[in-house]
């Protein structure tokens, strides 16, 4: 039992960096699949803190740092819209500026 509840997160990890690396058109696509591999890897830490019997304050800050990657994600995207007009990754050139 405890051999499924290591490989589900490790699972989700993989599909999660399959999507973000093969879908990369949107930003709103890859922001999506970023948070999805931080779920797996909270999972993941919460399944590893509750089999050995440690605390779980690790998560707690965990947490509040993916929240936080969340909503930079979230408004560099809102800052791309404005400025660019979609949010297309080619849209993005080191050229123009």
């Amino acid at each position: 039992m405890l051999n499924l509840f290591i490989t589900l997160p490790l699972f989700m990890f993989f599909v999660g960096t399959w999507i973000y690396i093969s879908k990369r058109k949107h930003l709103m696509n890859m922001l999506i699949s970023l948070e999805y591999i931080v779920l797996s890897i909270f999972l993941l830490l919460i399944l590893m803190t509750f089999t050995l019997g440690l605390e779980t304050y690790v998560s707690l800050v965990f947490l509040v740092a993916s929240v936080c990657e969340g909503s930079l994600g979230v408004g560099m995207m809102v800052g791309m819209v404005r400025s660019h007009g979609s949010d297309y990754i080619s849209s993005l050139s080191a050229l123009k500026c």
